[in-house]
């Protein structure tokens, strides 16, 4: 693909990106410009792709002005012309043609349940993992779809434990999936199982979490983490909830005194006091919180606490600090 030609596309997805559709402009949009660029290039997957999402806005615009969409039932001809496309893509590109793929997938199912097309979006799911029957994702998200036409039925809301069970080992299947924990939770709050929720909301909280701690940029990672957490503190005091949000605290600002305040809450509580290994982990960075502070005195507090206990592990990591 010449620059030019991509530029064409960059062109169209920084029009999705900015909502930009034929209601709003019938002569420039993000479908006209995608169109274009798939004339010029037809070989191209991300082309398709690009266009399937195109048509989705399109079709997203037309439900939000109370108007029928006029494209309609185009998700298997576009997932199929991505999936024609990445087969010839060379080796160093598989990985990100079988992300593609993925995403046209889930791109189809959102289009097919948003049109009440449910049995459609299950058959499809099916027809991909006869292809594919060891893809976890695909199997999760053919118990997503199973999951809500089954409470759309005349079955009621109560979802049998043989179903819930279903749902929570797809959900484990695919743990690092931030979405599938937050669905998950979502459902068990629905069906009024609170333990189960919250503790899908820590998961999810967790993963959420690494990045934070990682120095990954951008406020996404930190916005979940502070959602997640507060949502499973409303369903109960969870000491583990507590603990996520003083270690997001420390990975933002390690040195501010609301981190010492949160760590030193868990550590030294005035109320019932939290399972011994949140408070360990808990002192494992109050150690390295007062270490940057240089504050010698609240540290000895802790190490007594330490020696109180038996903190083995922080014993050595203050040696290791302060050799």
């Amino acid at each position: 693909m010449t620059q030019g030609k991509k530029a064409l596309l960059y062109s169209g997805v920084n029009q999705l990106a900015y909502g930009r559709h034929s209601g709003e402009d019938p002569r420039r949009n993000a479908l006209k410009t995608i169109q274009r660029a798939a004339l010029l290039c037809p070989d191209d997957p991300g082309v398709w792709a690009a266009l399937m999402a195109a048509c989705h806005t399109e079709a997203t615009a037309c439900v939000l002005s109370g108007s029928a969409p006029r494209r309609q039932g185009l998700e298997g001809m576009l997932m199929s012309r991505v999936s024609e496309k990445v087969k010839g893509v060379e080796d160093q590109e598989k990985p990100q043609a079988q992300a593609l793929q993925s995403w046209v997938l889930q791109q189809a199912v959102t289009s097919l349940k948003q049109a009440g097309q449910r049995s459609e979006a299950e058959a499809l799911c099916t027809q991909v993992l006869s292809v594919t029957p060891e893809d976890p994702a695909v199997f999760l998200l053919l118990r997503q779809v199973q999951c809500e036409v089954l409470l759309l039925s005349g079955a009621g809301t109560t979802l049998p434990s043989s179903v819930l069970d279903q749902l929570s080992s797809a959900v484990l299947a695919n743990h690092s999936s931030v979405s599938a924990w937050h669905w998950l939770a979502e459902v068990y709050r629905a069906q009024g199982l609170l333990v189960q929720a919250l503790s899908s909301l820590l998961r999810l909280a967790l993963l959420a979490l690494r990045p934070c701690m990682a120095g990954v940029p951008g406020c996404e990672w930190k916005d979940l983490v502070s959602e997640a957490t507060t949502e499973a503190l409303k369903l109960g005091p969870s000491p583990v909830a507590r603990l996520l949000l003083a270690l997001l605290q420390f990975a933002l600002k390690m040195g501010a005194r609301e981190t010492r305040r949160l760590l030193e809450r868990i550590v030294y509580p005035s109320g019932p006091g939290c399972p011994e290994t949140v408070v360990s982990v808990a002192r494992w960075y109050l150690l390295r919180h007062l270490h940057a502070k240089d504050d010698l005195e609240l540290m000895d507090t802790l190490l007594d606490q330490a020696r109180t206990v038996k903190d083995k592990r922080l014993l050595e990591l203050h040696k290791r600090l302060c050799p």
